[in-house]
């Protein structure tokens, strides 16, 4: 998966029943290999029936003023050429935190 506009340090994975209605880990989660625990990243693999947690900073130009009901999009999508071709990018939107300038 590829992260538009930010970067991230992946936190871990924890697999999931794919077949429950809702998110049921089915085992601990566990930190990502030596390759993916050092430096800032923009792609991570992410596997059926995996949680990947990332940790993102969202910044914002210097002087914009963030307000808790704010709504900033970013995008995701995944790599595998199939999905790209097909348009497969999905918005995802980070809503403000406290009020304050940046």
């Amino acid at each position: 998966m590829h992260v538009h506009l930010v970067q991230f340090q992946i936190l871990d994975r924890q697999p999931f029943d794919l077949d429950q209605d809702s998110l049921t880990f089915t085992g601990p989660a566990v930190p990502p290999p030596d390759h993916e625990q050092f430096g800032l990243k923009d792609t991570v693999q992410s596997h059926p029936g995996e949680v990947v947690r990332l940790l993102i900073k969202f910044d914002l130009p210097a002087g914009t003023l963030v307000r808790r009901d704010d709504l900033f999009r970013y995008a995701v999508h995944c790599h595998i050429l199939e999905h790209e071709e097909n348009e497969m990018m999905r918005p995802y939107e980070v809503v403000g935190g406290a009020d304050h300038t940046v």
